[in-house]
């Protein structure tokens, strides 16, 4: 169980929406490359703090009004003992308890009014905040879609995940190609050996193949097709019994064996709707039916 920021009420989280007590927006945030910025922490700290004040300031005022409420009916109470105890005339003892209640009604009306508004009011206060938090991090999230995606290594996959996420499959797919071959060291050679890619960086392998995942909700990716291959019968480590028809089994799985051969590129369908595993396309590697498909374990 969790609580609310703002009145401390219990909630299970991804159950609801709103609090229901205060009315406190409980929706999580988004994921987010890179963190949400502490400085917009310490901001959303604040903000939910002034929103707790408001809400313990209303909780105070119900109170008070609770208190004059029960004030009130302790005069009444009063007034009743007293009317019991007089010998005036029926018709005075009347008006006299007319009297009471529509003053009771009245400041009762007045309580429900008051509270009314208060509750309107912080309820409208709580919006926009809401509202104002969201626009934000709507703000936030764009400019963190803008910001470089650079590896240690120095090299920018900004253009990379921009070609993914507007769905230009075979732009990134012919780029994801260049980017590995120069970070490989092989831009002239245009392909790469078994000992590029064994010695090929880690953390640029996983930059690679995170945004193909990414972009393609879990369908296109070296891991995706890592496990393809292991499911095939392959080896973690790129191997596969000598002999076996375990590459022609992949190449079937993931299309791209068409009637017991093998497709050119120039044959590819780059479209979301191909295989899982389909992309990125692997065969313009250096010795591919020999080196198998070495795809990184680390």
């Amino acid at each position: 169980m969790a609580k609310c920021p703002v009145c401390e009420t219990e909630y299970t989280p991804n159950e609801v929406e709103t609090c229901s007590v205060c009315g406190y927006d409980l929706t999580p945030y988004p994921p987010i490359i890179g963190g949400i910025p502490s400085g917009f922490l310490e901001k959303e700290k604040k903000r939910i703090a002034a929103a707790k004040r408001v809400w313990q300031l209303s909780q105070s005022q119900v109170e008070s009004a609770q208190l004059m409420v029960s004030k009130v009916q302790s005069q009444l109470d009063e007034m009743t003992r007293k009317i019991d105890g007089f010998t005036q005339s029926q018709s005075q003892l009347q008006s006299q308890i007319k009297a009471i209640a529509s003053q009771l009604q009245s400041q009762n009306e007045a309580i429900a009014s008051q509270l009314q508004s208060q509750n309107k009011a912080i309820a409208s206060q709580l919006q926009s905040q809401s509202q104002a938090i969201a626009s934000q991090l709507e703000s936030i999230t764009e400019a963190v879609a803008d910001t470089p995606i650079v590896s240690y290594s120095g090299f920018d996959y900004s253009q990379l995940n921009r070609l993914l996420k507007s769905g230009q499959w075979k732009a990134a797919d012919e780029k994801t190609a260049k980017m590995m071959c120069r970070v490989a060291g092989k831009t002239h050679d245009g392909y790469l050996n078994y000992d590029d890619i064994k010695n090929f960086p880690g953390e640029d392998w996983r930059i690679i193949d995170g945004l193909w995942v990414k972009h393609s909700r879990g369908r296109f990716g070296f891991s995706v097709q890592k496990q393809i291959y292991i499911n095939c019968g392959g080896l973690p480590d790129g191997s596969y019994p000598k002999g076996d028809d375990i590459l022609e089994r992949y190449g079937d799985q993931v299309g791209w064996r068409v009637g017991r051969s093998w497709i050119l590129k120039s044959d590819c369908t780059f479209a979301a709707i191909a295989p899982c595993g389909y992309l990125p396309f692997w065969p313009w590697l250096y010795e591919w039916y020999q080196v198998g498909h070495s795809l990184k374990s680390d």
